[in-house]
């Protein structure tokens, strides 16, 4: 089984601002997983029930060994 590391998740999301115009914003996610596939199915239950269409555009594992909170 493979180790737990972290990974940053950076998604593009549209939503549609005041005026009724369609934009575009990054949001950015740590996640802890086991693997890329783990990380994008982590994702998506996450936003599961948004309103707003979102695409995963990347994911990268980092360097960071622990959370501390």
């Amino acid at each position: 089984m493979s180790e737990k590391a972290f990974y940053k998740a950076t998604l593009q999301v549209e939503y549609e601002d005041a005026k009724g115009k369609l934009k575009k914003r990054r949001e950015e996610y740590i996640v802890e997983a086991i693997s890329p596939t783990d990380v994008e199915a982590k994702v998506v239950a996450h936003l599961k029930g948004s309103t707003e269409d979102s695409e995963i555009s990347s994911i990268v594992l980092t360097k960071i060994v622990d959370i501390l909170r």
